[in-house]
């Protein structure tokens, strides 16, 4: 399991790396051009849209990995240990399910849009291609939370992500 975490976060960090970087490259070609030039590089707002696709889908499972995503603590705060855990791998594995869920019906969408010969207006590439990244995304946010339950399922402590510890319910005060 060590191996695919760290794989998975090799893959998510290398996606948001390149892709952030090239939408500032973008961005800054872009206002050099129309200031200096006196032209707009047609492309880069397409582009721009097409990276932050990727940035979004790869980012949520960027954050799952590293226990960072929203979560509402009210009925969790009032739960013994043993219940915090419960309800954690139950969120975990529900979430997983639903992220796999996710992942199937954009692969759908993808294969209609692929069907359609959808292509992005300046650029003219296959919008299926722009879009295969969002089941990606998904699943490898799906493979996070997976990976969340079975370390939580395996731990006597509590996971918020593979590798993080939930030190606030460590510091939680117990349940009456």
């Amino acid at each position: 399991m060590e191996r695919l975490f760290q794989a998975i976060r090799r893959v998510e960090e290398a996606v948001l790396a390149w892709s952030v970087l090239a939408i500032a490259g973008l961005a800054v070609a872009n206002v050099f051009c129309r200031a200096l030039l006196g032209f707009s590089v047609a492309f880069a707002e397409e582009l721009s849209q097409f990276l932050i696709v990727g940035v979004t889908f790869v980012g949520l499972s960027y954050a799952a990995g590293h226990g960072r995503h929203i979560r509402m603590t009210a009925v969790y705060d009032q739960l013994p240990p043993r219940g915090r855990k419960s309800l954690s791998i139950v969120i975990s594995a529900t979430t997983c399910l639903l992220l796999l869920l996710l992942a199937a019906l954009a692969v759908r969408y993808i294969a209609t849009v692929y069907f359609l010969g959808t292509v992005s207006p300046v650029l003219r590439v296959p919008l299926y291609l722009v879009y295969s990244i969002v089941p990606l995304g998904l699943a490898l946010a799906a493979a996070q939370y997976g990976l969340t339950t079975a370390r939580n399922l395996r731990s006597r402590e509590l996971y918020l992500s593979f590798d993080r510890r939930d030190e606030y319910a460590a510091k939680a005060p117990e349940a009456d």
